[in-house]
């Protein structure tokens, strides 16, 4: 059984029992021949002595295992995201709402988690990716600001807004399950993408929405060399999604975005 100090330590900063319930429980807490002992997927990670001085070490260690975050690191979270998006925000060009690429991207990615049936808790967390995953173009919005060739410097650096979202993110721990979502939501389902060439499901999850989302907002709302010379239309944009479905996108998760923009805001291929 455990210390009770620690035990108290521990509800006071997850609001749960540190309870090895069954042995399928990803991470798991217990004192054993004096020790304290972490296990994950039922293989023993870390072992403590039973030391009243290492408890809040041990906790730490424990909370970065199981990702748990105390209130005040969910704050600190909270407060660097919000600091970010505004950054994000500012520097992004506003349509005829008021509502620039990330906020567009955020809206329609929270709407889609809800049309798949994920909780108001999933659907939030997947708005939070969209708000972020763009935040590597802080660093060419700088470049371009002190540049006298802007859109040349832009050109450049382009495929360089990945790794240097991921390089932002990292600055703190409580944003680091962001970075995923950054970093590879230009990679593609052939492997020909980048930064790293992932292939398929390879691809974080999160990443491949994105990259849909991110795709149908881009094509609609800005004309870009690296698609078309001209804004398309929903339907063209849909229809531009499906024919690369396989090729850019996660062909199931293309056909249920598809499905979402039929049902929903009713736009047909």
């Amino acid at each position: 059984m455990l210390p009770e100090r620690f035990v108290k330590m521990f509800k006071d900063a997850f609001n749960v029992d540190p309870v090895c319930e069954n042995n399928d429980q990803k991470v798991c807490i217990f004192e054993e021949d004096n020790k304290i002992i972490v296990k994950q997927d039922g293989r023993v990670v870390a072992q403590f002595e039973d030391n009243e001085d290492d408890y809040a070490t041990i906790l730490q260690y424990y909370a970065k295992k199981a990702g748990l975050m105390t209130p005040h690191a969910k704050e600190i979270e909270e407060l660097l995201r919000s600091l970010f998006v505004n950054i994000i925000i500012l520097t992004e060009v506003e349509d005829k709402n008021g509502f620039s690429h990330s906020q567009r991207v955020a809206k329609m990615a929270e709407e889609f988690a809800r049309f798949l049936g994920w909780s108001d808790e999933q659907a939030v967390e997947l708005r939070n990716h969209a708000l972020l995953h763009d935040v590597g173009k802080i660093a060419i919005e700088q470049l371009m600001l002190y540049s006298p060739t802007r859109l040349r410097t832009l050109e450049l650096h382009y495929q360089d807004h990945p790794t240097m979202g991921a390089i932002y993110l990292s600055i703190n721990e409580s944003l680091w399950q962001y970075i995923p979502t950054a970093r590879n939501h230009h990679e593609r389902w052939d492997g020909k993408g980048f930064p790293e060439g992932l292939k398929g499901e390879e691809i974080p999850f999160y990443a491949r929405i994105m990259a849909i989302i991110d795709y149908y907002d881009e094509v609609t709302n800005f004309v870009s060399a690296d698609w078309d010379s001209e804004i398309k239309t929903p339907s063209q944009a849909l229809n531009e999604i499906k024919a690369l479905s396989g090729k850019f996108f996660d062909p199931q998760l293309t056909e249920k975005f598809i499905d979402f923009m039929t049902n929903v805001y009713g736009i047909r291929t």
